[in-house]
């Protein structure tokens, strides 16, 4: 009777293996574009790897004729190596907004894609890199669109399953015409969501950059968009989250504006810690925002309470994690606010 009992003992055991090797395998994604121009003022020591386990090294693109084209001083091992020891992974984004001419003529020519996923992959396996990621704003055109879904499919099939293969995508229905999910989600790891930018110098109102939910677009219908009307599974979505926010000249919230200027989390602190501004909190998009003392300057923007109830809308969805547009902006005086409301969320590393 007792060999029964054993067996049940090694099942029981083994169960709880699985399960405690699935939950660190599930990890939430922790991630973090880190621009090749903050090198100076948020060297990669500053980057926080209790929290984070995933950085993308923004940005290379291809020219042309399907060269790597690099930011002025980009290569920085440094960075490589700190994530490394840290226990993270990182990645080389490719384009960003402003570097993608070359995608089009590239990714139309047999012979030119081959060209620079070697010189992708190549450059990878040099430096140390993890994956890439894909940041092509935007495919104009239905052709493009499906090169961009060949490129990817050659790029996964060069570089392996074991390679990261991640996608920035834009918020909003309209990203379906630039991208062909029903295809690239089976070569994608997960698609990075730039829930932010909803509002700007672009926009005739002022209003939110990144409202969770809202009166019209916002974080949830993004989300949704990419799950239920495109078919990309919750565990292949990160929401993006800005260390940003975006300034009006306005009266009121939605009312007429100019200006959507950028504005650090950082100098919003700063502002308040100054005097002169009042912060508010919208109940419906669960952002916060401030008004100078005149009722003419509006300055919308993520905060710890925001961006903590993200967090807790990623997880309450199943999402794969949360992604920051971009590393360095929320380092004050008193630390790194919104790296520690993304730690207090969604957990420590596991190690």
């Amino acid at each position: 009777m007792r060999f029964p009992v054993i067996r049940a003992l090694v099942a029981l055991f083994a169960l709880a293996s699985f399960f405690t090797i699935s939950a660190v395998a599930e990890e939430p994604v922790k991630l973090g574009y880190y621009p090749a121009w903050v090198k100076g003022s948020f060297p990669a020591e500053k980057v926080d790897f209790t929290v984070l386990n995933h950085v993308i090294h923004a940005f290379a693109w291809p020219d042309s004729q399907g060269n790597l084209v690099f930011w002025e001083g980009f290569q920085y091992p440094e960075l490589v190596a700190a994530a490394h020891r840290g226990g993270a992974k990182v990645s080389v984004a490719l384009g960003g907004w402003g570097n993608c001419t070359g995608f089009a003529p590239v990714t139309a020519d047999p012979k030119l894609r081959k060209k620079f996923i070697k010189n992708v992959l190549d450059y990878c396996k040099k430096n140390g890199y993890d994956g890439v990621d894909i940041d092509w704003e935007f495919p104009e055109n239905p052709t493009e669109r499906d090169n961009l879904t060949v490129f990817v499919r050659e790029l996964r099939k060069a570089a392996g399953k074991k390679f990261l293969l991640t996608m920035a995508v834009s918020a909003g229905t309209w990203s379906a015409d630039h991208n062909d999910y029903a295809a690239l989600k089976e070569y994608i790891d997960w698609f990075n969501d730039m829930t932010y930018d909803f509002h700007g110098s672009w926009t005739p109102r002022a209003g939110h950059n990144a409202p969770l939910y809202g009166y019209q677009e916002s974080v949830d219908t993004s989300i949704r968009f990419l799950i239920e009307k495109q078919g990309v599974p919750p565990e292949k979505v990160v929401l993006g989250l800005p260390f940003y926010g975006r300034s009006f000249t306005t009266d009121r919230l939605y009312g007429l504006g100019s200006g959507g200027d950028a504005v650090h989390y950082r100098d919003v602190e700063k502002r308040i810690a100054e005097g002169g501004w009042i912060r508010m909190f919208d109940d419906v998009s669960q952002v916060p925002y401030i008004v100078n003392d005149t009722n003419t300057t509006y300055i919308f923007y993520d905060d710890p309470e925001s961006i903590i109830r993200k967090c807790e809308y990623a997880k309450k969805m199943n999402l794969r994690g949360v992604m920051i547009w971009a590393l360095g902006s929320d380092e004050t005086g008193n630390g790194q606010k919104l790296i520690q409301a993304i730690g207090q969320a969604m957990g420590s590393r596991s190690r």
